[in-house]
């Protein structure tokens, strides 16, 4: 199967800026199966490439002209082969299992969390059963925090997701992680991009995001708690880290004071 993939950010602001940068993390990581055959990342200004402490491609645009928005464009094209169950990566150097366990950051936990994992600590300490453990761990996030939009925004934690009990696909993941980490399982936050033209997945028109536990003699397991499956080949990696933060698919900073409004239209959708 091929899909398309058109991805556009747009920030305004209601004062001029004289400088602007802007860090960009949509560079795709294929799995084993997945094949990129087009990939383009548009954007103004001086462009430059580099890998971050994550492993993440990632691709910067300064603009140091005076200007009140900036427009980032993805377009790109990608196919599965079907041949396997679910994503696998070639050996890459990362950072170690013990990491991906730091309580920091939009996917800290703490006592609130205990509920949700009740009785799954001795399974998940098991390497033989830790995946089937985590499988249920997943769909009770999934019970936990329904799909609403308009509830949370990107800088919501994993706590208060967790209070709430709502929010999106980024809400869940964090959740998710910071309740692998409380179990003691090594866990990170995947952005990327699902198919939105399939009615039975709930993907925003942004790109999508889930979760990878380490599981020992399988590495990194893929687990999608906001669609109660484990990523698929339409499902295309492109940034890993501790959360949002570290994978964000865009991020910037400028000179200049007033308000900036974001805005982001993504589509997935396969064209065989």
């Amino acid at each position: 199967m091929r899909f398309s993939v058109h991805h556009l950010t747009r920030f305004e602001f209601d004062r001029r800026s004289g400088h602007s940068i802007h860090d960009v993390r949509l560079r795709p990581i294929p799995a084993s199966g997945q094949r990129v055959l087009d990939w383009r990342i548009d954007g103004p200004g001086k462009r430059s490439e580099w890998t971050d402490g994550h492993g993440n491609q990632v691709t910067t645009f300064s603009v140091a002209a005076a200007h009140d928005a900036v427009e980032i464009a993805v377009h790109g094209l990608y196919e599965y082969s079907g041949a396997d169950q679910w994503l696998r990566y070639a050996a890459t150097p990362s950072l170690p299992p013990p990491f991906w366990l730091r309580n920091t950051g939009m996917a800290s936990h703490d006592e609130s969390f205990e509920p949700l994992i009740e009785g799954l600590g001795e399974g998940a300490a098991d390497s033989t059963q830790r995946v089937m453990v985590l499988h249920e761990l997943m769909k009770r996030v999934g019970r936990r925090i329904a799909y609403r939009t308009g509830v949370s925004s990107v800088e919501t934690t994993a706590a208060e997701a967790l209070a709430r009990g709502a929010g999106v696909a980024q809400d869940a993941t964090h959740v998710f992680i910071a309740a692998c980490r409380r179990l003691g399982v090594p866990a990170r936050y995947v952005s990327g991009y699902l198919r939105n033209d399939d009615p039975a997945l709930r993907v925003g028109r942004t790109s999508h995001s889930w979760a990878e536990a380490w599981a020992p003699g399988l590495d990194w397991v893929g687990f999608d708690p906001t669609n109660g499956i484990s990523p698929r080949g339409d499902s295309l990696r492109v940034a890993v880290g501790l959360d949002y933060r570290d994978a964000a698919p865009v991020s910037g900073r400028r000179v200049g004071s007033g308000d900036a409004k974001m805005t982001v239209e993504a589509s997935v959708r396969s064209v065989d």
